[in-house]
């Protein structure tokens, strides 16, 4: 069982910022430190793939995950982590900095310093450090070597499996944490400057090593799972969803200590249900120049500062990227239309259903076809079976495509403020039947 260590090193400085931010994730850390843990020290560990949209969290997680490792030398567990950029590299270049990074943190972690991590060696000057640890040695000389005979995809093979080639020969456990795991695929170039899109297969073997796993995750969530489908049961999917309530509500209360702002626990209680949990709405509320007031324990104040983000902010900007991307794909009122269909039912519904209710003049192939672009973009999922769909149940969501778009679909233009206000006010039960009633009236 893993013994969590007293105080947590933070040799990889983490993008929350303030480390005291970080929040809950208990049900995660019970299962990636609890049983995963238990299955990797006992050589049947699977590799995971943690699967959310963009800003949920993952990223504050697996690098809060590796320095816990980090900070537990006596677990024997060597925590390494890669981000992959959405920039274009070349295979080399991908090799070196790939292999770079993990011989900075292989060291680190053996040498207790945490340096090698912050301000980390080049390849080029890897040389100055190798003999801390010779195992390195060989893989370092043999990617110069196939470097200087134009070998790229050498260079890759060896630094790819350095990981668990070293694990095996030192007996030892070694955890792969890959970050934006779908760029892999986008970004890397051959020789002739064209992009590999075939670079995951990589891991159809090396994710099956018990002795090296991997743990990757991604925010284009269709493109990460088309890659997982790809590579047939290496994987198995992990769901990262929002904070729950009572790790929610300790993380708005530390938010609001963090920026100055006033609280009581009835506004505490107000954002927890406009929010439900998610990281980036609890974040950006507390964060945004628009809380120009420092009091949210007057309710109007989070009306004002919420509508802003709807508005203008990083809510309304990272839901923006999604929404336009794919509208200019798409380009027709009747993929608005669906989703706003699938907004206001709040639950999953067949391609039949939208043909009837919308009275689509389309077949189901062309609603398929059509479905499938909003499913590649992030904006709606596959429900039950591949004839259900469904919008999960996110209302910050809704309001930022309703402000956009609902007027253009049914010359409707929603009162923000007012229904802000009602969320925040509403029970659960309270908002199962206010979505009845609204697909009621827009079905008349």
């Amino acid at each position: 069982m893993f013994t969590m260590p007293e105080t947590i090193t933070y040799a990889l400085p983490e993008q929350i910022g303030d480390y005291g931010l970080f929040v809950g994730r208990k049900k995660e850390f019970d299962y990636f430190l609890g049983d995963w843990y238990y299955y990797l020290r006992n050589n049947m560990a699977q590799s995971q793939a943690i699967v959310a949209r963009r800003k949920k969290g993952k990223t504050a997680f697996l690098q809060r995950l590796f320095n816990t490792l980090w900070s537990a030398p006596e677990s024997g567990i060597i925590p390494f982590y890669y981000s992959i950029k959405d920039m274009d590299m070349t295979l080399a270049e991908f090799s070196k900095s790939f292999f770079a990074t993990f011989a900075n943190h292989y060291i680190s972690y053996a040498r207790r310093n945490p340096e090698y991590i912050q301000i980390p060696h080049t390849f080029e000057s890897l040389e100055e450090v190798i003999e801390i640890a010779p195992e390195l040695g060989r893989p370092y000389q043999s990617i110069q070597d196939s470097k200087k005979e134009g070998e790229w995809g050498l260079m890759w093979e060896v630094a790819s499996r350095a990981p668990f080639e070293i694990s095996v020969s030192k007996g030892v456990k070694i955890v792969q944490i890959f970050d934006e795991f779908q760029n892999i695929n986008a970004y890397v170039c051959d020789q002739r400057g064209e992009k590999i899109g075939t670079m995951s297969g990589t891991y159809l073997d090396l994710a099956e090593k018990k002795e090296a796993p991997l743990i990757i995750s991604g925010s284009e969530v269709h493109g990460l799972i088309k890659i997982i489908r790809h590579l047939t049961g290496r994987f198995a999917e992990y769901a990262l969803g929002n904070l729950p309530e009572d790790e929610a509500k300790e993380a708005i209360r530390r938010y609001a200590n963090a920026a100055r702002t006033a609280m009581n626990e009835p506004s505490v209680e107000k954002i927890w249900n406009l929010t439900q949990g998610d990281p980036l709405y609890i974040k950006a509320l507390f964060t945004t120049r628009y809380n120009d007031t420092k009091d949210y324990t007057n309710e109007e104040n989070i009306i004002a500062t919420y509508t802003e983000e709807i508005t203008r902010g990083e809510i309304y900007k990272t839901w923006i990227e999604y929404l336009a991307k794919v509208f200019y794909e798409v380009n027709e009122k009747n993929a608005k239309r669906l989703m706003l269909y699938l907004f206001h039912a709040g639950e999953e519904r067949t391609r039949a259903q939208m043909i009837q209710d919308l009275k689509l003049d389309m077949t189901d192939f062309e609603l398929e076809k059509k479905l499938y672009q909003l499913i590649k973009a992030d904006l709606i999922s596959q429900g039950e079976t591949n004839f259900d769909y469904i919008i999960s149940k996110d209302i910050t969501y809704e309001l930022v495509f309703r402000r956009i778009y609902q007027k253009e679909i049914d010359n409707f233009v929603p009162d923000i403020r007012d229904e802000i206000r009602k969320e925040m006010g509403k029970t659960n039960y309270e908002k199962g039947k206010f979505r009845e009633y609204l697909v009621r009236e827009r079905l008349k």
